[in-house]
């Protein structure tokens, strides 16, 4: 079963007539935003993520959603925009503005620490070209520990939204 998440009903429209015209039968599109995933905990195996995560004002809260929607043993596998980890926020957003992928990438430290606080594992970033002075496209893997303690978050706190 693979499930595809997007804000907007643009988005989810093309991605339903792609796959109906794809004949895919165990796809599944729900209307959401990377910060409160409206699935149940341990449901995914797999997170895929192409290049929106630096788009989202709440790193955090993504990385955390992520996380708790895993299975234990579950893994991500992420494209995004990444910063050297000299540059500062107000020198990312001289090279690009938020909404051009750059100015909220975060740093390769901050990337794997965001991770870790979420309880992410073998985590590998590797840069796959430089994008601009000091920004990058990366690739980005993490793994959810097998023997994850299972935390789910109570309604109010995955009431609290923010979008980009």
């Amino acid at each position: 079963k693979v499930y595809g998440l997007d804000m907007t009903e643009e988005m989810l429209a093309l991605a339903i007539k792609n796959r109906d015209e794809a004949g895919a039968t165990n796809v599944e599109f729900l209307k959401g935003y990377i910060e409160d995933i409206p699935l149940p905990p341990n449901t995914v195996d797999v997170v895929i993520s192409n290049c929106v995560i630096n788009l989202s004002t709440d790193k955090t809260r993504v990385f955390a959603e992520m996380h708790r929607v895993l299975r234990p043993g579950g893994r991500i596998g992420i494209s995004d925009v990444v910063a050297d980890n000299e540059l500062t926020a107000s020198q990312r957003a001289e090279r690009g503005t938020y909404v051009g992928c750059v100015a909220g990438s975060l740093s390769f430290e901050e990337y794997e620490a965001g991770l870790r606080a979420a309880g992410f594992e073998d985590i590998h970033i590797v840069s796959t070209s430089e994008y601009l002075p000091g920004i990058h496209s990366a690739i980005v893997k993490a793994t959810k520990s097998s023997a994850a303690e299972q935390s789910v978050l109570t309604a109010p706190a995955r009431a609290q939204k923010t979008c980009c």
